[in-house]
């Protein structure tokens, strides 16, 4: 009968471990090939595979050398950055070192820093590129509307609903790129920097200004709270808004069709048109910021054609 493997403390089992720790506990060395662990990196066990690189890179954090530093979109990532899928899902994180070698381990994209240039911090236990570096080394990774969207909620955050301070500046990514310029995929961030703008809470309200501005509209505002001209207060924060015109445009996300949720809407809109304002209401399938759908073309041209209907002239 085989003997019960030697119990392990719980903090362990769901943070994972170092190898080292274990044996300076006395735990034999035959344990850490347990059936009950996995080996995400060298030296380190975890109870589960991380699942995905938000997990893996807080595994790594427990035998990252002092000269590493999480870099590129696996710092983005940490940082809340909206990235695509493919990103989400990858199961390797960029690595970067500051001294002469470069990691070299699995699940790694190894890179190499000139510490002179690229400004470091901590999040959590981890070493990190700063959010502008962070944005700036992921050009050549990224397309330039994923680009955008990340610089709009770096430079945003939740402020807009709850005045969080945002994790950066639009004019501290400009200094990044003025100072990064032999970097990869440098020409991108400039363009990409061209059209970051502080408001959205979501990539797809990115999505819909960079697909209403490509369609020959007007920049329409972000977030934009609506006072009430009867001066009695506000009366709501719409994600899109030409207020010259009194046009609203709101995401529905699945969040939005939670009960409570779309009661509220509902009020929304019947608040708004009260004072004046029409309401127009956007999905997934009417959002692509490059035009390329029928549902989006369709969008565009509703917003222009309700636009021109309240005054708005396209030569204005």
């Amino acid at each position: 009968m085989p003997r019960p493997a030697t119990p392990l403390p719980p903090e362990w089992m769901s943070d994972g471990f170092r190898v080292h720790e274990a044996h300076l506990r006395g735990i034999p060395p035959g344990r850490m090939s347990g059936r009950d662990l996995v080996r995400p990196f060298n030296e380190v066990r975890m109870a589960d595979a991380p699942r995905g690189p938000r997990q893996l890179a807080f595994a790594y954090a427990l035998r990252q050398a002092p000269d590493q530093v999480m870099s590129h979109t696996t710092a983005l990532l940490l940082w809340g950055a909206p990235l695509p899928r493919r990103i989400e899902e990858q199961q390797a994180l960029h690595v970067s070192s500051i001294g002469p070698a470069r990691p070299r381990t699995n699940h790694t994209i190894p890179h190499r820093l000139y510490p002179h240039r690229t400004p470091v911090t901590m999040l959590g236990d981890l070493h990190i590129t700063t959010p502008a570096v962070s944005w700036v080394m992921s050009a050549p990774l990224l397309a330039l509307d994923e680009l955008v969207a990340a610089g709009d909620y770096l430079v945003t955050g939740t402020r807009p609903f709850d005045g969080a301070p945002p994790l950066t500046t639009i004019a501290e990514l400009a200094a990044t790129v003025a100072a990064r310029p032999g970097d990869r995929g440098i020409r991108r961030a400039r363009e990409a920097l061209d059209l970051v703008r502080y408001g959205p809470l979501s990539s797809r309200e990115t999505g819909a200004r960079l697909m209403f501005m490509r369609a020959g509209l007007p920049e329409p505002e972000l977030n934009y709270t609506v006072q009430h001209p009867a001066g009695s207060g506000p009366v709501a924060m719409i994600d899109l808004a030409y207020p010259e015109f009194r046009e609203a445009i709101e995401y529905e996300s699945l969040l939005h069709l939670s009960p409570e949720k779309f009661r509220r809407d509902i009020r929304k809109v019947q608040q708004l048109a009260a004072i004046g304002w029409e309401t127009h209401r956007l999905t997934a399938d009417d959002v692509d910021a490059r035009l390329r759908t029928p549902a989006s073309r369709a969008a565009a041209a509703r917003i222009r054609a309700s636009l021109r209907a309240r005054g708005w002239r396209p030569d204005r």
